[in-house]
């Protein structure tokens, strides 16, 4: 068989390989089929692509993340670095007299993917803890929501209950299964983009005021242009500039907080179709104004929100709507609930910042289909990623199989 023209010729076939290691060749192609294949498996590891860009190109340099940490997030600031103690397979650290502790480990998502289910099966495992609450949603929650500062996120690690299990078993390991931290759409990040909305805020403030900016004075002059906020063309831009970059969202924030600690994450995900129809009649708001789904709500919902997708994404791009929605002007920020569902099954959107932050070795994506199948086996996976021991009794103690 000839090769077409323009393919590489590191690119074997099977059948060549299978040649290389049969007949003269013998063990020496084999050896090379060895080589060959780990040389473009490397190749191949280096190179993962979204849309032509490199995903190492978008990992931020750690002093930029650091600066935009102390910009935005204070509360964390003030603690980093952070020296964990060697004594415990967990990221804990000294404060003073303290010992305070972080997870070891997150089941990042997504939404209506079967996280909860996995965690209920994995804390059968004498090295999980379950005093704490698993599911804080602190890294996407608004600061001044009912999630708090870091102080109150660290005391959910390190109640003592949580601490006299850490320090009576060292190798115990803690997690934050909050299923919103993958797909870091701009609603799922309020811990970093509260600037974007205190920006917003004060631009409207200024321009309904008794001496609003000169260069944007005669529309502000006028009632219609400051009715509503998301009419105020000339505040996204200001709020857009006041908030965290682009590239900066819940994996590097987490990777440069638990730096040196070896945070691994698992990621479940489901048929991104199957995810958005469980998800609109999950949440009243979508039956209650779409219809519900004997009506064909469903139907009118999916239309709707898809085109204001397609609007977007034309215009501004994928990357930029799967990320920043709402900021992209009245006509995004006016659509009902901008789009979130949808948005949150483009899980290809969000993956490569993750894949840049975590190491392939630490991070571990499972499908929601294939674990409901075998779930035993998905729990097997992520004891193993965790470096726990499988014991067969742990296994038979977990919990009856349970798909959604």
């Amino acid at each position: 068989n000839q090769r077409p023209p323009g393919t590489l010729a590191r690119r074997r076939s099977p059948q060549h390989i299978r040649r290389l290691m049969s007949g003269r060749f013998g063990c020496v192609g084999l050896v090379l089929a060895f080589l060959l294949i780990c040389l473009i498996e490397w190749k191949d590891a280096r190179h993962v692509r979204r849309g032509g860009e490199n995903v190492r190109e978008t990992k931020l340099p750690l002093a930029h993340r650091q600066r935009i940490i102390q910009q935005a997030a204070p509360d964390v600031a003030k603690y980093l670095p952070l020296q964990f103690d060697r004594t415990y397979d967990n990221p804990c650290f000294q404060n003073g007299s303290s010992l305070l502790c972080l997870p070891a480990y997150f089941v990042a998502g997504g939404m209506q993917c079967g996280g909860w289910d996995l965690w209920r099966r994995l804390k059968a495992h004498e090295h999980i803890s379950d005093h704490h609450d698993p599911a804080p949603h602190w890294w996407t929650n608004h600061p001044r929501s009912t999630a708090g500062s870091f102080d109150r996120y660290l005391s959910l690690f390190s109640d003592r209950k949580t601490l006299a299990q850490v320090r009576a078993q060292p190798h115990t390991l803690l997690g934050d299964v909050s299923p919103a931290s993958f797909a870091f759409m701009m609603a799922e990040q309020l811990r970093i983009h509260y600037q974007y909305l205190d920006a917003f805020d004060a631009c409207a403030s200024a321009c309904r005021g008794r001496a609003p900016p000169a260069a944007v004075a005669t529309r502000c002059a006028s009632r219609e242009y400051t009715r509503r906020n998301e009419n105020m063309l000339h505040c996204f831009a200001e709020a857009t500039a006041a908030t965290a970059p682009l590239g900066f969202n819940v994996p590097a924030f987490a990777a440069t907080v638990l730096q040196g600690a070896a945070l691994k994450v698992v990621v479940m995900l489901r048929d991104p179709a199957v995810r958005l129809w469980i998800a609109f009649n999950m949440y009243g708001q979508y039956p209650s104004r779409y219809g519900k789904l004997a009506e064909r709500g469903f139907e009118f919902y999916f239309g709707n929100q898809s085109a204001a997708w397609a609007a977007c994404a034309s215009v501004h791009g994928a990357h930029d709507c799967a990320l920043r929605f709402e900021a992209h002007g009245p006509e995004q920020a006016g659509v009902y609930y901008h789009c979130d569902q949808i948005i949150k099954g483009m899980y290809s959107e969000y993956m490569p910042e993750w894949q840049a932050y975590i190491r392939p070795q630490r991070l571990l994506v499972l499908r929601t289909e294939d674990y409901f199948a075998r779930p035993l086996r998905g729990v097997r996976q992520v004891w193993r990623l965790l470096t726990l021991t499988l014991a067969l009794a742990l296994l038979l103690a977990l919990p009856a199989d349970h798909c959604p």
